[in-house]
């Protein structure tokens, strides 16, 4: 199961000139850092790797961080970076594998076929005494055509009208759970504490040990145990639509692959007084 959605240092470094196979750093900063990842990324990379900033390759005409952008704003920035929907897309982050699964899914959401997420990151890379390079990267430009899953994308609206229904939509959030249970604050300024009416709490850290995720099986004994029904509707939120990415593959990776995601999360909900909230 592992190998449909992450390849291992070894195969990476055997496959790294593959015609096919394009390399991308999807690093991003915890709301608490003031980390540059793209200069990091500049000065030490898998050789051939480019840098997907999930900051800039966003909607940029909302406050809201790292908001998905419109399809045609996706389809040249990935173009321009020689990526095709066809191609074999590996992605890495240079953390715990924080930001690497919305990159995942965010080229999973346009229409990317062939999506796979280094696992272990760059430090498993250079544990393993692989190759690094810098400086930066240009490949010749491709052409990435959009195929474009709006429904797995959960706005506000649809999650009022799935609480003022009663739609059987399950929320689950990954933020930590100090955060979810409103005894800690949150790390973005002017945000309410407090959950989603009715959410349950995976704590996205829960499915991840070490870089790599858990086994399908511990996976869906961690989901169980929060009292997650699996064969219901799920949505998944976070503080900013960041780690809900990380839900929703370990979702897919157990079989519950139709699970949205709040992109605007809590940064958004979190933000007007006017929504629900429990605490």
């Amino acid at each position: 199961m592992k190998n449909e959605y992450f390849v291992s240092p070894q195969w990476l470094n055997e496959h790294l000139h593959d015609e096919n196979v394009v390399v991308i750093d999807a690093s991003a900063p915890m709301p608490t850092q003031s980390i540059d990842y793209q200069q990091l990324w500049l000065e030490k990379h898998i050789p051939g790797a480019q840098f997907f900033n999930l900051d800039k390759v966003a909607n940029l005409q909302t406050n809201l961080p790292h908001m998905l952008p419109e399809a045609d704003v996706f389809r040249q920035a990935v173009s321009q970076m020689g990526i095709s929907e066809n191609h074999l897309i590996i992605i890495y982050d240079q953390g715990n594998m924080f930001s690497a699964p919305r990159a995942w899914w965010t080229f999973k959401i346009f229409g990317a076929r062939h999506i796979r997420i280094l696992e272990g990151g760059l430090q498993s890379w250079q544990q393993a005494d692989y190759p690094t390079e810098s400086g930066e990267v240009i490949r010749s430009p491709e052409n990435f055509n959009i195929q474009f899953t709006p429904e797995k994308v959960f706005t506000q609206v649809k999650i009022l009208d799935a609480l003022n229904s009663k739609a059987p939509v399950q929320f689950i959030d990954a933020r930590a759970e100090d955060r979810f249970q409103a005894k800690a604050p949150e790390p973005r300024p002017g945000l309410r504490m407090g959950h989603l009416p009715g959410a349950k709490n995976v704590p996205w850290t829960a499915l991840i040990n070490n870089g790599s995720y858990k086994s399908v099986e511990e996976i869906a004994a961690i989901f169980k145990a929060q009292g997650v029904d699996l064969n219901q509707p799920i949505m998944t939120s976070c503080g900013s639509g960041m780690t809900a990415a990380v839900l929703v593959l370990g979702l897919d990776m157990i079989g519950h692959q139709d699970a949205g995601l709040y992109d605007a999360s809590w940064a958004e909900w979190g933000a007007d007084d006017s929504l629900p909230l429990e605490k």
